[in-house]
């Protein structure tokens, strides 16, 4: 397995409690991941031991046929913060784990997505193609970001 590669990003989705409750819908009932151009198989929301199979709708991973299987490992839902993290199953091109956070500040009414994540490519194609396997990922948090945005 080659080196892990953290990620993290943090953006202002915008204010307000129903933002808030929009965004982190969308967020726990995959959504998100639909708008932000995957096709999603799975059977629910998340919840703490869910699988989801991930497969890009455009692109290099698409072309290829790509699918990236996940199992939820842990869910918060709390008044001000509402995500969940998800980590890699074997078939998928990477190793390591995703994890999802719309939080509301009640002092400000700020409501952010965070994302954070910790992966290494697990396959030879990953590895071969590591610079787009990288150029993927980051098109793909970009994307996440974006379709947590248009909840306002």
């Amino acid at each position: 397995m080659s080196r892990p590669r953290r990620l993290r990003r943090d953006a202002v989705l915008g204010a307000g409690a129903d933002l808030f409750d929009r965004a982190s819908r969308a967020l726990i009932n995959w959504d998100m991941h639909r708008r932000a151009g995957l096709v999603v198989v799975t059977d629910g929301p998340a919840t703490v031991g869910r699988t989801v199979t991930l497969r890009p709708r455009t692109g290099p991973g698409a072309w290829l046929r790509i699918a990236a299987p996940c199992a939820v490992t842990s869910v918060i839902d709390s008044p001000t913060a509402r995500g969940f993290t998800y980590r890699a199953l074997p078939g998928h091109p990477e190793a390591g784990w995703e994890s999802f956070l719309v939080e509301h500040d009640p002092a400000t009414d700020v409501v952010r997505l965070r994302i954070e994540a910790e992966s290494s490519h697990a396959t030879l194609l990953a590895k071969v193609g590591a610079p787009v396997a990288r150029f993927e990922q980051n098109r793909l948090t970009r994307r996440y970001l974006a379709a947590l945005r248009e909840q306002h």
